[in-house]
């Protein structure tokens, strides 16, 4: 019984630190980046104010899309390094 009872703890423990540093990961978020996606979104968000139109929607979805990929950065989400690309180019669609 102590063996399993010993096994049991050493594979929770393994478990714990193989865990451990993909959880770090999730957390670090790279805070200039976001900063950088912030200054999009205020960007479109002036710019959209200025518009009307099929060109406005353009810049609000925009918009949308920055506001999506900052939260998923926040939340520790992977995100495709092409969308970041294709908003930091200041790319409208």
């Amino acid at each position: 019984m102590k063996t399993k009872a010993l096994i049991l703890v050493l594979a929770i423990a393994l478990n714990v630190f193989a865990v451990a540093p993909m959880w770090a990961q999730q957390q670090n978020v790279d805070q200039n980046l976001v900063a950088q996606l912030e200054k999009r979104l205020a960007d479109s968000d002036t710019k959209a104010k200025g518009l009307t139109g099929g060109p406005k929607s353009l810049w609000l979805l925009r918009q949308a899309k920055i506001e999506k990929i900052i939260d998923r950065l926040k939340a520790g989400e992977s995100v495709d390094p092409k969308e970041i690309d294709v908003l930091l180019k200041g790319q409208v669609n």
